[in-house]
């Protein structure tokens, strides 16, 4: 991408302003970038971050002004019509950071400024947006009761004062706070807030999951009362557009939000933290496709802001570059106030099943769950996996219902009485008969989180009994308004997927119970075992957080997987090593990297032959680059091979430095790339 200047004086002779404009059309450009002429009387007035009406075919669209040069007036370029608001919409460093993260991560500039601006912002001239109503989240944010700083223990004192003394200096730094779960990390970023705006800063918050944001926004709204604004896709788009010019005219100091939040505007930024940094809620799976860690690193280059990633399970690759110096780690090893980690108990399934016993809950978990129940404790269970099973099959022929559109199993919903595809949304009513040979033997197998709440409700009648999933949350205060069931006591037992697994803090639980822990184990994912082990030991982190005895137990059919193994010890390190060592044997992050092309068509074969095309132009250009450290692996069927009726083959590029075949990666109609996938 081009340096960007802020305006452009009057052009010399023979020459002229021009703009660089990333139009609101979506028309494949490689760039998303288009040249436009600009009129004598804009000159020296248009800026870069400018939103202007420019002609575009046959139609007039809106853009914002990427760059502004000089060149030969002899060049045939359309005038920008109008320049859409006094000042430029977004600033420079915005303008910037679109840049960078449409050169990375090899996307149009358009896409990410769509990413960046939310629609009424890019639609509404105006900036007072009117609310129809308030969603609960911007009333905790908007709390004027204030709470008083809690003391630090020695540790966190100690992290925190280090991290305050490049904040001092203004120094670019980026911190790994490993800290064990309830170690503290939500005290040490509230104590270098009141650093940051003591000193006139901002500060930037990220959280890995929309369900954790009315949690993180009540602990922060308590500290900073009214000085915090929220920036969340579950809020109506005139709350988002208020929230955004908040943030644009300097009216906030805190920003709290998920992944999008990283592109808030503030001007001031001193601080950005990053909350369960290895979480891949982090990456974006949709255009663009991009990291918020690896973006929010950049910023902090940029503005000279301090970086904390604060985690109990820190992902591979930022543990890695925090071993290595490139980044600082601080640690947090025990509790705060001196307690315990719960003891965790690995519950083998396979002995379950030999005693005859097919309940989706072993002896012991049921066990602790009644215990706690005798106690008035409260109980958490955790699944990954939605609906009340996870396929239907037919005991006949042996087939599953998949979804007419995807190769994915549907999953039946109690609620909806219906089958339902996780992927394109599509139902169908639970069949009678198979539709494939017609048999009547058609059943559903396997569990998810409306099963195993089902079960509970069975075995313990008069427990109140909660489930939090996506199918539950249909709105923005969903899972706040489960949290305050717990919180208020009443409910007893929580059934829920990785929504549960973090950022909860209820003293009353004492029972953490995994119903099947090898959900995420055996995924095409090189993460797979990463992302088991993350949630095990963050989902046994919930226990314990009062004064009173806890336990955990893990259900699993593999006890003897490294994930397993280390969760029970809440063994971060002995299981990184072991990791880092596969990692390094099979060439994946952080000793390589990757990009995956996924080219999608409705016919099966030209999927296939125009995959396997693109994979033969890589190899030769990276043969005549002489780029031997990179390799091409495929075409191969994508793990949802079909979705939404297109056939899907995958090309991987694995190596060092990979943007350097960049231009013979494969663009344009049914292509998509993903860059650093996770």
């Amino acid at each position: 991408m081009p340096s960007i200047p802020r305006a452009i004086a009057a052009p010399d002779t023979g020459l002229r302003a021009v703009a660089q404009v990333a139009v609101e059309a979506r028309v494949g450009s490689q760039t998303g970038l288009f040249d436009y002429a600009v009129p004598d009387a804009l000159t020296g007035v248009i800026e870069v971050g400018h939103r202007v009406r420019v002609p575009f075919g046959k139609r007039t669209v809106t853009g914002f002004v990427y760059a502004l040069e000089q060149a030969p007036t002899v060049l045939e370029l359309k005038p920008i019509e109008a320049l859409l608001d006094a000042e430029p919409v977004l600033p420079p460093v915005l303008i910037e950071l679109a840049g960078f993260v449409a050169a990375h991560y090899l996307v149009p500039l358009d896409e990410v400024i769509r990413a960046i601006v939310p629609p009424r912002v890019r639609a509404v001239v105006r900036r007072t947006v009117k609310r129809r109503r308030q969603s609960r989240i911007l009333r905790q944010a908007g709390a004027v009761t204030a709470v008083g700083a809690v003391g630090l223990e020695p540790a966190q004192q100690a992290a925190a004062e280090r991290i305050a003394v490049s904040l001092a200096r203004h120094e670019a730094d980026v911190f790994l706070l490993h800290g064990v779960t309830g170690s503290g990390k939500t005290e040490v970023y509230l104590r270098l807030l009141d650093d940051v705006l003591a000193q006139g800063g901002q500060g930037l918050i990220l959280v890995p999951e929309i369900a954790l944001t009315p949690q993180a926004v009540g602990r922060f709204a308590a500290r900073f009362p009214g000085r915090l604004a929220v920036l969340h896709s579950a809020l109506t788009e005139a709350e988002r557009a208020a929230e955004w010019w908040r943030i644009r005219r300097g009216e906030a100091d805190i920003v709290i939000g998920p992944r999008a939040a990283v592109f808030a505007p503030l001007a001031r930024l001193r601080l950005i933290v990053i909350d369960e940094e290895e979480s891949s809620a982090f990456k974006q799976e949709r255009l663009p496709r991009y990291h918020a860690p690896s973006v929010a690193r950049w910023l902090a280059r940029k503005t000279h802001a301090v970086l904390v990633l604060g985690s109990a399970t820190p992902s591979v690759a930022t543990y890695t570059t925090a071993l290595s110096g490139r980044e600082h780690l601080l640690e947090l090893p025990h509790r705060a106030q001196g307690r315990a980690l719960p003891p965790v108990t690995i519950v083998d399934m396979r002995k379950e099943l030999a005693a005859q016993h097919f309940s989706p809950l072993s002896r012991d978990l049921q066990a602790a769950i009644g215990g706690s129940l005798a106690r008035q404790e409260q109980s958490i269970l955790f699944l990954n996996r939605r609906g009340l099973a996870t396929f239907v099959l037919c005991r006949d022929c042996g087939q599953a219902r998949e979804c007419p559109h995807c190769s994915v199993a549907l999953v039946f919903h109690a609620a909806l009485n219906r089958l339902q595809c996780h992927y394109c949304g599509s139902t169908e009513p639970m069949p009678r008969r198979c539709p494939a040979c017609g048999s009547r033997y058609i059943k559903s197998f396997g569990i998810g989180t409306e099963r195993v709440e089902q079960e509970v409700r069975s075995l313990f009648p008069t427990a109140r009994v909660v489930r939090l999933d996506r199918d539950v949350m249909k709105t923005v205060d969903a899972a706040d308004l489960v949290f305050d069931q717990m919180l208020s006591r009443e409910a007893d037992v929580l059934v829920g997927t990785q929504l549960v697994a973090k950022g909860l803090d209820l003293p009353a639980v004492t029972t953490v119970g995994v119903v099947n822990a090898d959900t995420s184990l055996h995924f095409p994912d090189y993460r797979s075992s990463e992302r088991t082990f993350s949630l095990l030991t963050q989902v046994a982190g919930r226990a314990g957080r009062g004064t009173r005895a806890s336990q955990v137990l893990i259900q699993t059919y593999n006890p003897d997987h490294p994930a397993i193994r280390h969760a029970r010890y809440h063994d971060y390190r002995g299981f990184y090593r072991e990791e880092l060592e596969i990692r390094r044997t099979y060439g994946f992050p952080p000793f390589k990297e990757l990009i995956v092309a996924t080219y999608s068509h409705r016919d099966q074969a030209r999927a296939e032959r125009d995959a396997k095309a693109a994979a033969e132009h890589l190899s030769a250009t990276i043969a005549l680059l002489n780029l031997g450290d990179i390799e091409v692996l495929g075409p191969s069927p994508a793990f949802v091979y079909r979705l939404k009726d297109e056939f899907r083959f995958e090309v991987t590029l694995k190596g060092t430095d990979l943007h350097r075949v960049a231009d013979g990666l494969p663009r344009g109609r049914g292509w998509s790339l993903d860059v650093d996938p996770m």
